[in-house]
């Protein structure tokens, strides 16, 4: 079945497209994309949770994947086009790469996948922030890109004792099933 959550996070994929082709060539499209794209991202999540469909795992690990995808094209055409650094894309690409494989571990094995946190949401208006700053090279880019950093540093590291902890639980409740 198909939910307007799904509908939106889809309209997030395909303008992460046109994200790409519009870096570097014309700044004001990028942001309005970005801005669509940061929208359908408040609004899957919004109405999920009114429909109370919220806990769907192929929902919520969709998301995230179309989330990372978009993260890393955004990253991938700024350093094409606006001289992020190349170690910024090393470092987000890494994060996000851990990112998915931790989602993908949690969803093959049927665990819960958390939704983001306040740290995740306030990591994300921050990277747009830093975003715009490189779009219109504003003199702030270089301290935008250290303060994302650090909070995607810190959000990453929630994420991960989460699932960790997930994990966890899962072996725990299934260590008592184990035949020998």
């Amino acid at each position: 079945m198909i939910f307007l959550p799904d509908i939106l996070t889809t309209i997030r994929f395909i303008i992460t497209f046109f994200v790409f082709f519009s870096i570097g060539k014309n700044n004001l499209l990028t942001l309005f994309l970005l801005f669509i794209a940061f929208i359908t991202d408040i609004l899957d999540g919004h109405i999920a949770r009114k429909l109370g469909i919220q806990n769907r795992e192929f929902g919520k690990a969709y998301d995230h994947l179309v989330d990372k995808l978009l993260v890393f094209v955004v990253i991938y055409g700024l350093v094409l086009y606006k001289n992020l650094p190349n170690w910024a894309l090393i470092f987000f690409l890494m994060r996000e790469f851990l990112l998915i494989i931790g989602v993908i571990f949690l969803w093959f094995y049927k665990m819960k996948i958390q939704g983001s946190n306040i740290l995740g949401k306030i990591s994300g208006v921050v990277f747009y922030l830093m975003v715009i700053s490189y779009l219109f090279n504003l003199d702030i880019s270089f301290t935008m890109l250290i303060i994302s950093i650090v909070f995607s540093l810190l959000a990453f590291l929630i994420y991960a004792i989460r699932g960790i902890s997930e994990f966890y639980k899962y072996v725990v409740s299934n260590s008592s099933k184990v035949r020998y």
